[in-house]
C-alpha cells in the first residue's frame, strides 16, 4: 500500500474515554511495528461521561489515580473520542489541487453543517475522485466535531499535567490501523478488501465501512450494551459478575436442561436487541453497497467492549451472510491483551 504513516518513535500515552470504561495504552514505533509497553482500563464512574460531556472532576481524579498507581510518567498523550454531536457528511467537489480542499471546504462550510458551523472543528478524507459529465471532482467525507467538546477534553488532559498532542476520530483510528497491518488474526489480509466494521459499546454502537484505510461511510447508532443489559434485568435480578458471565456464555448451546428455560428467555431477550441493532445496521449496508456499482462487503470485523459474547462472531455471520470475526490481533501490533477492546486507542497512535 503507498500510504506513508508518521509513526511515534517515542512513547506516547494514548487514551480512549468511553461512558463505560476508560481505556489506555503506553505504546511506540520499532522497527515499523506498534508496541504496547502497558495498558490499563478503569470504571467510568457513574454519570461522569455521557456523549462526550463530561464531569471534569471525576474524570480527572479516576485517571489521576491511575496515572499515578501505575507510574505512567509519559506526558505526549493523544486521545480518541466518539460522540452523537460530531457530525459526518459526504462532500463533493470539483477537484482541486490538495491544499486547496480545506479553502474550498471553509467556503462551503454552510452547506454541510446548517447549524453554527462556527462551533465546529472541521476535518476531512478524500474518499475517491470520478468524473460527473466530463468535470473531475472529489468525494470527500467530512468530520465536524464540536469545538466545546475539544477544549473540555483538552482542559482535562493538561489539568492532569499532561501533553495533548492528538485528538482523534474513532473510527479513523481503526481505519488508520487497518491501513497499516497486511493480516488479521493471522489468517485475514487487509489490502484491498471493504471491511464493516462494528464497533459495539456501551452507550452506542459505531458502524464504519473501511477499504484500504478509507472511510466510505461511518454512522453512529444509539443501541449498545447498555440496552443488552437493560433487556435482561428487566426480567432477572442479576448482579455484575452473573451478568457477565451469562452474556459471555449466552450463544452457547452446551447447556444443563435445569438451566434451559433460563438460557432461552435470556437467549431471545438479546437477539431480540441484537436484531433491532442489526436492522439499523443494514440499512447502512444498503446504503453503501447501492452507491456505486460493484461495491461490496467482504467481511465484517467485530470489536469493542461488547464484541467478545461467545459465538458473537457466527451469529453476524449467518445474520448477514457475511463472513464475521472479532478482532483478536494484528501482524504489526505487539500487544498481549484484548485487541478488540484496546483498538481505538492503538490505532490513535498512527498518524497521517
Amino acid at each position: 500500500m503507498n500510504l506513508k504513516f508518521l509513526l511515534p518513535k517515542k512513547s506516547i500515552l494514548s487514551l480512549d474515554i468511553g461512558s463505560y470504561k476508560i481505556k489506555g495504552i503506553v505504546g511506540k514505533i520499532m522497527d515499523s511495528s506498534i508496541i504496547v509497553d502497558d495498558y490499563f482500563a478503569i470504571n467510568t464512574p457513574k454519570g461522569a461521561y455521557q456523549d462526550g460531556e463530561m464531569d471534569k472532576d471525576l474524570l480527572y481524579y479516576v485517571l489521576d489515580e491511575e496515572l499515578k498507581k501505575r507510574k505512567i510518567r509519559i506526558k505526549d498523550t493523544y486521545l480518541t473520542i466518539n460522540n452523537s454531536k460530531t457530525i459526518i457528511r459526504e462532500a463533493v467537489i470539483p477537484k482541486v489541487e490538495p491544499e486547496d480542499i480545506e479553502k474550498v471546504i471553509s467556503f462551503q462550510i454552510e452547506e454541510y453543517i446548517s447549524l453554527n458551523p462556527e462551533n465546529f472543528v472541521v476535518q476531512f478524507q478524500v474518499i475517491d475522485y470520478f468524473y460527473d459529465d466530463d468535470i473531475e471532482k472529489i468525494n470527500l467525507l467530512l468530520i465536524g466535531m464540536p469545538k466545546e467538546i475539544i477544549n473540555n477534553h483538552y482542559r482535562l488532559l493538561k489539568d492532569l499535567g499532561l501533553n495533548p498532542l492528538v485528538l482523534d476520530y474513532q473510527s479513523n483510528s481503526i481505519a488508520k490501523l487497518l491501513s497499516l497491518s497486511t493480516c488479521i488474526n493471522g489468517d485475514y489480509p487487509t489490502e484491498n478488501l471493504t471491511f464493516a466494521v462494528i464497533d459495539i459499546g456501551y452507550e452506542n454502537t459505531k458502524v464504519s465501512i473501511i477499504k484500504n484505510g478509507t472511510i466510505y461511510v461511518s454512522r453512529v447508532i444509539d443501541i449498545g450494551g447498555k440496552y443488552l443489559d437493560q433487556s435482561i434485568l428487566n426480567y432477572y435480578e442479576y448482579d455484575d459478575s452473573k451478568l457477565i458471565e451469562i452474556k459471555d456464555n449466552i450463544f452457547n448451546s452446551d447447556i444443563s436442561s435445569e438451566e434451559s428455560s433460563e438460557y432461552d428467555t435470556v437467549l431471545s431477550l438479546i437477539k431480540g436487541v441484537l436484531t433491532t441493532l442489526n436492522e439499523r445496521i443494514e440499512m447502512i449496508f444498503r446504503y453503501y453497497l447501492t452507491r456505486e456499482l460493484g461495491y461490496q462487503i467482504n467481511m465484517i470485523l467485530l470489536c469493542g467492549g461488547n464484541a467478545n459474547y461467545n459465538g458473537l462472531d457466527r451469529f453476524y455471520s449467518n445474520y448477514f451472510n457475511i463472513p464475521t470475526v472479532i478482532i483478536e490481533s494484528l501482524d504489526n501490533v505487539d500487544f498481549n491483551g484484548n485487541m478488540f477492546e484496546y483498538i481505538n486507542s492503538i490505532g490513535a497512535l498512527v498518524r497521517r
